[in-house]
């Protein structure tokens, strides 16, 4: 049993009325503020409930003002120009994007290439061409090659062998100094006197080889001549660590004992002949 009078329990009695004109409700001032700020999904959720509503079993002419005073009372106001954008933007963020673009999109980033490139700046100078080079920068003139000695031999007097000339020539085409080919020329002097048939006893030829060798001695001297200075670099290879020796020779002299004692090795050494005739030699080549 309440206690207090009629009026005073009306008075704290909340009465909510329904109808077209009395004042919304907490929960309908919710969703319109909602409907502001989600338009999307208050639009959305209203019309799958419209669609869902009992209202709409009923005879049309029977329900037409049951339904405008629901919808009065349940949809939101018409949006405003800030609702209407903010649902635009926010159902092209959401829609799928369409197939060619995205494969345009894909394109484009695999392919950074093919932008253009931006243009030159008004002004900017231009990259200035790198000179073509020149013939005579990219192939060197290769250095000159030194003259190779040519010994006349026009002098015929003194210790001086037959063909010296020849000799002296031939050795230093072949990797001798002229110094050291006049000390070989004075050891063929003492030999064989520079004669490529001479022919002693058990040996022959420029050096006395011995045995000498089938083909050295034929009758024809210019031809012998040349077989045997070819056989006597290969004879010189022998002893081809004296070679540096012999071609470092300051003196005929000098290179005619480093020849007799390195090379030749002769039993009757008889060195004062193999000198003279370097020093021979030298004189009438212009060796110094």
């Amino acid at each position: 049993m309440r206690s207090g009078s009629p009026a005073a329990q009306r008075k704290n009695r909340k009465i909510r009325k329904a109808g077209r004109h009395c004042a919304p409700w907490t929960a309908q001032k919710s969703v319109r503020r909602l409907g502001l700020i989600a338009p999307a999904f208050v639009v959305l959720g209203a019309v799958g409930a419209w669609q869902l509503s009992p209202f709409d079993s009923g005879p049309a002419t029977a329900g037409s003002a049951q339904r405008a005073e629901l919808t009065a009372r349940y949809l939101p106001p018409p949006l405003t120009g800030e609702a209407k954008t903010f649902l635009s933007k926010a159902l092209t963020r959401n829609a799928p994007e369409d197939a060619d673009a995205v494969a345009d999109r894909h394109q484009t980033a695999a392919s950074p290439a093919a932008k253009a490139s931006p243009a030159a700046k008004p002004g900017a100078a231009s990259p200035k061409p790198k000179p073509a080079a020149t013939p005579a920068a990219s192939h060197p003139a290769p250095a000159p090659s030194p003259k190779a000695f040519a010994c006349a031999g026009t002098i015929a007097t003194g210790m001086l062998p037959e063909n010296y000339g020849p000799i002296v020539t031939f050795l230093a085409a072949h990797g001798y100094t002229p110094m050291a080919a006049a000390g070989i020329a004075g050891n063929i002097y003492q030999e064989s006197q520079g004669n490529p048939e001479s022919v002693g006893t058990g040996g022959g030829g420029l050096i006395g080889w011995t045995p000498l060798p089938a083909g050295f001695v034929t009758g024809n001297p210019q031809a012998d001549l040349q077989t045997q200075l070819t056989a006597l670099l290969a004879f010189n290879q022998q002893w081809a660590q004296y070679i540096p020796m012999l071609n470092a020779a300051t003196s005929p002299t000098e290179a005619a004992d480093v020849y007799m004692n390195y090379f030749e090795r002769p039993g009757l050494p008889a060195a004062y002949n193999r000198e003279g005739a370097a020093s021979a030699v030298a004189q009438a080549c212009g060796i110094s």
